[in-house]
């Protein structure tokens, strides 16, 4: 099977290239200015790796979609995702988190070769308010923030224009280092540098989500790529089976590490200036992904026994 992972250089993209090689699959990946090293990505025995330098905000690169696929499955994991830089750049966010142009090439492909590609649309928590807890995936979404506007429009532009799809909303993702370096800050790498350091660090208390372990993202997408038949329900919550703000997130790692949680400041959100709106409360119920799809989720703590221990150097 060939599968196409857009954004496929960022933190999860580089997990689902190796879970997909190591499936067998030849894979593309496109990539906006790291190119990422083969040699780090192989898996012995794996299927191909070939990537592919797009600029999804204005399409640049697109045009050799005829000479790179056909493609079986298309993954999105291409997008804008820092909220203070949609924020502030709310068109250039718009122009790559709503993938009009991804969809145009799904339509062109299909009507060349009669290949209907399946498409994954990695969305977010963000698009929904945060006015409580658990929400549910047929609740009405008003997000707060430019960020989740765009990724609550894309996925309505995917339901209107492409019958084949499956839009997953994704909590905060978490896990080891990735194969290559990327240049945001881990926030599980970063919890172990600082506490590690002993520096007292703030963690908020009052901010809530389903932190999901990236191993988990895989099995999905590797689960729904290998459905002869879609399911009937097209939109999962894909967060973690527990609810914890980053202050708990934080007391764990150190439990699980043996380190002192006496650095750990647990803060309300109000307590820093933020340039831009965050949902307080976006833990999901995300029973659909075993009921429908029988993927078994992993508890933060249980997770944090397959991560390594002092990662290494904050990218």
């Amino acid at each position: 099977m060939h599968i196409l992972i857009t954004g496929g250089s960022g933190y999860l993209g580089q997990f689902l290239i190796k879970g997909a090689i190591a499936a067998g699959h030849q894979v593309t990946y496109t990539y906006s200015s790291v190119k990422l090293d083969e040699d780090v990505m192989r898996v012995e025995g794996g299927g191909k790796l070939m990537p592919w330098k797009v600029d999804f905000s204005d399409g640049s690169g697109l045009d050799d979609w005829e000479s790179r696929g056909p493609f079986a499955v298309v993954v999105n994991c291409a997008a804008l995702s820092q909220p203070g830089v949609c924020e502030q750049r709310q068109g250039f966010a718009r122009a790559i988190n709503v993938p009009t142009r991804l969809l145009d090439c799904l339509h062109q492909q299909h009507k060349s070769n009669g290949n209907e590609a399946l498409l994954i649309q990695i969305s977010t928590d963000q698009v929904y308010d945060g006015s409580r807890a658990d929400w549910q995936e047929d609740d009405l979404c008003e997000p707060v923030n430019t960020y989740g506007r765009t990724k609550l429009e894309a996925e309505a532009v995917i339901k209107a224009r492409w019958q084949k799809h499956v839009i997953l909303r994704s909590s905060i993702i978490y896990g080891p280092l990735p194969p290559h370096p990327v240049a945001r800050t881990l926030f599980l790498q970063f919890v172990e540098k600082v506490l590690q350091e002993g520096s007292p660090t703030t963690f908020f208390n009052d901010e809530f989500r389903c932190p999901i372990f990236v191993d988990d993202i895989v099995k999905i997408v590797m689960k729904l790529s290998s459905l002869c038949e879609l399911p009937e329900r097209r939109v999962f919550n894909m967060g973690g089976p527990q609810r914890l703000s980053r202050a708990d997130m934080a007391v764990q790692v150190a439990k699980s590490r043996g380190l002192s949680t006496d650095t750990i400041v647990c803060a309300p959100s109000s307590s820093v200036q933020r340039t831009v709106a965050s949902p307080p409360d976006i833990s999901m119920m995300v029973k659909r992904i075993k009921t429908d799809l029988g993927v078994q989720l992993t508890h933060f703590s249980e997770a944090l026994q397959y991560i390594p221990f002092n990662c290494g150097p904050i990218q």
